[in-house]
């Protein structure tokens, strides 16, 4: 474009970062990797040089073009603990030691973090000596999967330490415990379950499916031929497999004698628990006592453990030897009298009463067993089982006999399982690492080890008793812990659970979470016992800080951050209220900070940035409040501000410290400020309206020069206010028809001729006159009616190329330009332009659609596919203003770009001799290479245009040629007499 008054059709080209030079073998692959959103890198091994793709950069938080250090810059940012493994994998890949190379990698992001990246490439160039000569590969952000590998790392210890803690309590169960998923997959047991089923350790420990496990008892002959040493009930359970339904209890015999007694419970998720304990001497026990049913008249001449016989006749109660032993006495010492006198001996209270019960069952010839506590001679308390029948003669009752066996030990045992199987429970239901068992009544708590080791405590330190805990809990907890006890006491919660502090052992504090449940009450409903857990979450609870804190403070300064800073003002405004009094806000920003980013490196910046804080914060009152915003903006709050004019001696001494030379270790760093000043309530009652304010202010100050200060006034709100009308008049102003096109001619240099326009827009302001395209364009493009504009300027465009091409050639062809807004448009309710011309009976061929190196450098999808459906249409696409942006041989290739047009900055100044010359002639050499023609615009001399032409430029436009002309000016212009060299008079 060469209109130096007014602008084109599109914004003037963005701020684009120039991407690395890749040759044109690569340009398959690295269109892919970039739609995928990688980061693409080549180093030139010869020279040590490396450039990079705008992903790459953005990868690390930089913008395109940032980054121009090449491999040095990419080595200082890489973690210094991974530059050895980084250099140490290249070196291999290049010696032929290693397939190729890869390599995950720490680099620091702008804003200071650290991004886990995976480095891969590959060789693609070699000399003849077969050395290699270039790479290139591809930067992937890790940084999630490492996070989530940490993540799972944490998660597996925790359940490492549970898995310990469970097997500790597992290891002390006398049953073997089998735990199975939902897939009859073994996720847990214990060695007392090797030891019954005489498992191999390491065979469970490879996990193996239900079906697994009984493939191997069943090689191994465990259950006998077709299962004859399990129950009948649940045969057919064992030999398909677990395929018919689950038993819940069944016995099975083991091939050296043994039985067993396994019992299964699904749990709510679709897995099992099974547990496997011996029962031989039960099993026999019951044997033995149907023998004695089977045989009543000959009980007494058996081996049984015990007899006893009651006369009914006499009362007289007769005790064999095993019933004498039972009760640790003998006939010497104590013979029995009366049945009832014999019991109430030996029984207890509890255990009379069935007696009771079960002596009308014998006169009624009903038998059958019971267990019953007893104390003996000797004063030891057992459980004894009796089994009766009635004996009758000729219809009458004459004795009644019985056995009695001695099942203190299994009855011991059957308890321990049950206390044990219910505290293994509340174990799976609570997620805790120690845990409790508080016999509320007998005012006795037993700690696990972990619990006590937990506060530092070896075993058997901590006295059992619940207040030792109570008097370690940190004093401002004791209220609300003693409050969620009296709740679940009383059964207002179904759980007890309550966080608290707890004095260790060596005098500091850790935040626990108590959780726990009441699992037995006496006759009354009162609590008798309680088991629960202690969790630590004492590094939860730092977190938790941590996060408050980085909610309202900046990390990096420690300063209150926007939120912080809007509830301070807040409370201020409202004490300015009250107080009738004046506050100031002011905004700083730091002139050329960018600068020391990028010289002196981030952490260097982030020392700056501290720095700064200190003194902006030694630079005002205690009461006053300094805030940063983010990068290197800062806000401060001036309360108690009665006269604006005495603000002044501030804002001097803020500059002032902020000019002064930074030491950055052994660097040093100059920068200054600007700052933009606001008054409440003079200039704004509301938040918005301040920070508004204050920033147009700073806009201001910046603008003038830097290092200065501007306070708001009201002419900066009309400014914004002018823009905002601006903004609404662009609405009505295409409904009005008040925009219009003017054609600027395109020369072909070798003849002269013109059969090419560029079409640029004008609006026609019915109050404003005629309005810049550089100042409308901006607004169009931010408000997104620069997508309707586009359209209407496409559609103007082409009912003119279709006149011109019947009028003045037949294969006219006008430029247009197009914004990226329009390309980021999702084309929603418009027709494609390709369709259009086809309506109207005209080719692609008839439009070129001119767009900006920025727009290149976009890799989103649609602009990609936008592109490709233009070239697909025929519409070609010209480049322009090349080579002010940031021009990128790899987006020539990659793109099917038909026209170069020289910026008018190289145009300007071209003369013999001079580097715009040599530019221009790269440029057009390198086009013409790519298959490529072009334009150069702003040709304003006859000198300009001869040399162009003797470089070989193929078009130019400028004001050497026409002006921007109406259509009716142009066809003039096309019509008027030309030179015998085919050019127009001049």
């Amino acid at each position: 474009m060469t209109d130096r008054i007014d602008s084109p059709a599109s914004p003037a080209p963005q701020d684009w970062t120039r991407a690395p030079e890749l040759s044109g073998e690569d340009n398959p692959w690295k269109v892919a990797l970039e739609a995928s959103g990688v980061g693409v890198w080549e180093w030139d091994l010869a020279s040590n040089t490396q450039t990079h793709s705008q992903r790459w950069e953005e990868i690390l938080g930089y913008r395109g073009g940032e980054l121009t250090g090449g491999y040095a810059e990419f080595i200082h940012l890489v973690h210094p603990d991974d530059i050895v493994p980084l250099q140490a994998a290249v070196t291999a890949y290049l010696a032929g030691l290693a397939p190729d190379y890869i390599a995950d990698l720490r680099m620091r992001h702008k804003n200071g973090h650290w991004v886990w990246i995976m480095s891969h490439g590959t060789i693609v160039s070699r000399d003849a000596e077969g050395r290699p000569l270039r790479m290139i590969g591809t930067h992937t952000d890790i940084s999630a999967r490492k996070q989530a590998e940490v993540e799972l790392r944490e998660l597996n210890a925790q359940l490492q330490e549970q898995t310990r803690l469970l097997q500790t309590t597992t290891a002390s169960i006398s049953q073997g415990i089998f735990v199975f998923n939902a897939e009859m997959c073994l996720i847990a047991f214990n060695q007392r379950a090797c030891e019954m089923l005489d498992l191999p350790e390491s065979f469970l420990a490879e996990r193996p499916s239900l079906a697994g496990i009984s493939s191997f008892q069943f090689k191994r002959g465990d259950f006998g031929p077709q299962a004859q040493l399990v129950d009948e009930h649940a045969r057919d359970y064992v030999l398909t497999g677990g395929k018919t339904p689950l038993p819940a209890h069944f016995l099975r015999d083991t091939p050296d004698g043994r039985t067993l007694e396994v019992k299964s419970q699904m749990l709510p998720d679709g897995g099992m628990v099974r547990t496997v304990a011996e029962v031989s001497d039960y099993v026999q026990a019951q044997a033995a006592r149907k023998r004695l049913d089977l045989l009543l008249t000959a009980m007494q001449s058996q081996a049984q453990v015990g007899a006893w016989e009651v006369d009914v006749a006499t009362d007289r109660v007769y005790w064999t030897e095993g019933v004498y032993r039972i009760f640790q006495t003998s006939p010497e010492e104590y013979t029995p009298s009366t049945a009832m006198e014999s019991a109430q001996r030996v029984f207890t209270p509890a255990s009379m009463e069935k007696v009771h019960a079960r002596a009308l069952a014998f006169d009624t010839d009903q038998a059958g067993g019971i267990e019953l506590e007893a104390v003996t001679f000797r004063g030891n308390t057992i459980w004894v089982h009796v089994t009766g029948t009635s004996v009758r003669k000729n219809g009458k009752l004459v004795s009644r006999i019985g056995v009695m066996q001695n099942i203190t030990d299994r009855k011991q045992a059957q308890m321990a399982v049950q206390e044990t199987e219910d505290r293994w429970r509340l174990a799976l239901e609570s997620t805790g690492d120690g845990v409790w068992d508080w016999h509320i009544q007998s005012g006795v708590e037993h700690l696990s080890k972990r619990l006590v080791e937990m506060y530092g405590f070896q075993e058997g330190e901590m006295p059992d008793l619940p207040a030792e805990l109570d008097k370690r809990t940190h004093p401002d907890d004791l209220v609300q812990m003693e409050r969620d006890r009296i709740a679940h006491f009383s059964g207002l919660t179904s759980t007890y659970s309550n966080e608290h502090r707890v004095r260790c052992k060596d005098g500091s504090w850790k935040w626990v979470l108590s959780r726990g449940m009441v699992i037995s009450r006496d006759a009354q409903g009162r609590p008798a016992r309680m088991i629960g857990t202690h969790t630590d979450i004492t590094e939860r609870k730092a977190s938790e800080a941590l996060i408050r804190q980085q909610a309202f403070f900046d990390t990096l300064t420690g300063l209150p951050n926007r939120r912080m800073l809007r509830d301070r003002l807040e409370q201020e405004i409202k004490r300015c209220k009250r107080d009738v009094q004046q506050l100031a806000i002011l905004f700083i920003d730091l002139d050329h900070f960018k600068e020391v980013n990028d010289t002196l490196g981030h952490d260097n910046g982030d020392l700056l940035l501290q720095e700064a804080a200190r003194r902006i914060q030694h630079c005002v009152r205690e009461a006053d409040t300094v805030a940063r915003m983010g990068g290197d903006e800062f806000t401060v709050i001036l309360t108690e501000v009665n006269d604006g004019n005495r603000l002044e001696p501030t804002l001097q001494k803020i500059l002032r410290t902020l000019e002064a030379v930074f030491q950055l270790g052994n660097e040093q760093a100059f920068v200054s400020a600007s700052i933009g000043i606001t008054l409440y309530p003079a200039d704004a009652q509301e938040i918005e309206g301040l920070f508004k304010n204050a920033d147009q202010a700073l806009y201001v100050a910046k603008g003038a020069g830097r290092n200065r200060f501007s306070f708001f006034t009201p002419a900066l709100q009309e400014a914004a206010q002018t823009r905002a009308r601006l903004a609404h008049d662009l609405r009505s102003g295409l409904q009005e028809q008040q925009f219009r096109l003017v054609y600027q001619p395109i020369v072909e240099l070798a003849t002269g001729s013109v059969h090419k326009a560029e079409a640029l827009i004008r609006w026609q302001h019915p109050t404003r006159g005629l309005v810049s395209p550089a100042h409308f364009i901006p607004i169009a493009e931010s408000s997104g009616l620069i997508v309707d504009i586009g359209e209407w300027v496409f559609q103007q465009a082409a009912q003119q190329v279709q006149t011109w091409r019947q009028t003045l050639h037949p294969d006219f062809q006008i430029s247009v330009n197009k914004s990226p807004a329009q390309f980021h448009h999702d084309g929603h309710g418009l027709q494609p332009w390709a369709s259009r011309l086809q309506a109207m009976g005209l080719p692609g061929a008839c439009m070129v659609v001119e767009i900006t190196e920025g727009l290149l450098l976009d890799t989103s999808t649609r602009v990609t596919s936008h592109l490709l459906e233009l070239g697909e249409a025929g519409i070609q696409v010209s480049l322009d203003d090349f080579g002010t942006g940031y021009s990128s041989l790899s987006y020539l290739q990659k793109f099917d770009i038909d026209f170069l047009k020289i910026d008018q900055s190289f145009v300007r100044h071209l003369i013999p001799g001079s580097t715009d010359l040599a530019l221009c002639k790269a440029i057009i050499v390198m086009a013409h290479a790519l298959g490529m023609k072009v334009v150069a615009e702003g040709v304003e001399t006859t000198q300009q245009r001869d040399l162009l032409t003797a470089a070989g430029c193929d078009y130019a436009q400028g004001y050497l040629f026409s002006h921007p002309l109406a259509a009716a000016e142009f066809e003039a212009y096309w019509s008027a007499p030309r030179l015998p060299n085919g050019h127009w008079e001049i």
